[in-house]
This record gives structure tokens, C-alpha cells and sequence, in this order.
């Protein structure tokens, strides 16, 4: 059975200790990893970026029949990925929280990144003739200029898949996998896009 959801604003059942915990019929993943930074070229601009609630503090939760209740927290690991990310792929990054930028910033930087995730998939067997944990995941990069025009937006896709062992801890494998693969994805081809190709020229004249 693959389960769909946006982002559910809970507070309720933290893991503790590690990623992953059980508590009762309740299955909490905390998402944790280390992502490596991008083996790319840095690209000669400034950007500001967005990172607001919605995606800093993500969290699914989904009761499977059959299964227990999921509580899935993705938050930090949102930021943490894509942070690396951008600092990896720009010359000078910074956050910033509006469009329009504020004048102390708005000749500062060449444009602006505003990062959401807008889709986790994941499948969790329900029987033993099923081996493995799958993820699917979309994000969503918007460019704008500084003073708030939208340049381009981008959905980005990753899929991790796990070994089946511990329920929990093969997901968080698995989500780790498909975040990874996101951030493969826009470390390579984020200059490639049309747009986003002639926003970089204009910016090096």
C-alpha cells in the first residue's frame, strides 16, 4: 500500500534517542543523515533563501490498516539537505524570510531560492513476501529575482528504496536515499534549466 500526504502540522511523540522509536502501535521516524556537499563548479552568484515552516518543520502523519500509525518528522533533515546543498553550489548564500527583499539585501544578492516539498510517497510491506521500504518524494525550486518577480520553478524527484529489517529504520534509509538523489539531481542540472541558464548570463555581464 503506497501513502500520499502533505505536510500535517502535529504536536505529539518525539523518537528518542536515535531516528527511529515504537511506542505502543505507533511507529516515529525522525529522519537523520549526513549528506555529503555537492561536486560541482560553484556558480558566481549570491542567493538568498527561503526556507519557511511548511518545510523546516514537515511531518506526516498516517495510520496503514493493518499496520501501525506513522508519524514520520522530516523537518530538520529538509533543511539540513538543502542547505549544504545551495552553500555547495553558490558563492555566498543567506537566509532571508520576504518577497520583496528588504533594501539591505536587495543589492546584495542576484536572486532568490524558496525550496517546499509538496510530495511523500511511502510503502511499507505488509506482509513477508515483500522485501523492501520504498520513498518517493517531489520538491519544488522556485528562482526569483530580488525584488520578488518569479524567474522559474523546478519539481525535483528522488525514490530511495531499503532492505527490509527494523520497519523504521529501513525507512529512514530509504527517505535518506531518495533526498539524496533530489540533491544529486539539483546539484547537476539546477544550471541547466532554460531559465535559469539565461539568469546566470544576465548575472555575468
Amino acid at each position: 500500500m503506497r501513502i500520499s500526504r502533505h505536510a500535517t502540522v502535529l504536536r505529539c511523540l518525539f523518537g528518542v534517542l536515535a531516528s527511529t522509536s515504537v511506542v505502543g502501535c505507533a511507529s516515529v521516524v525522525t529522519v537523520e543523515a549526513e549528506f555529503p556537499p555537492p561536486l560541482v563548479e560553484e556558480l558566481p552568484v549570491r542567493v538568498g533563501l527561503i526556507f519557511d515552516e511548511e518545510l523546516t518543520e514537515y511531518e506526516i502523519f498516517e495510520k496503514i490498516p493493518r499496520q501501525a500509525t506513522w508519524t514520520i518528522h522530516l523537518g530538520s533533515a529538509n533543511e539540513l539537505m538543502l542547505r549544504g546543498l545551495f552553500e555547495g553550489m553558490f558563492l555566498e548564500t543567506r537566509s532571508v524570510d520576504v518577497l520583496p527583499l528588504t533594501s539591505t539585501d536587495l543589492y546584495r544578492l542576484d536572486g532568490v531560492i524558496h525550496s517546499e516539498l509538496e510530495k511523500f510517497e511511502f510503502e511499507v510491506p505488509i506482509t513477508g513476501r515483500d522485501e523492501f521500504v520504498e520513498v518517493w518524494m517531489q520538491y519544488r525550486l522556485r528562482l526569483y529575482e530580488p525584488g520578488g518577480t518569479l524567474i522559474t520553478e523546478w519539481p525535483v524527484s528522488g525514490y530511495g528504496k531499503a532492505e527490509l529489517g527494523n520497519k523504521e529504520e529501513a525507512l529512514n534509509r530509504a527517505t535518506v536515499v531518495a533526498m539524496r538523489e533530489v540533491g544529486a539531481a539539483i546539484s547537476t542540472r539546477f544550471a541547466k534549466q532554460p531559465q535559469v541558464e539565461y539568469w546566470l548570463q544576465e548575472r555575468r555581464r
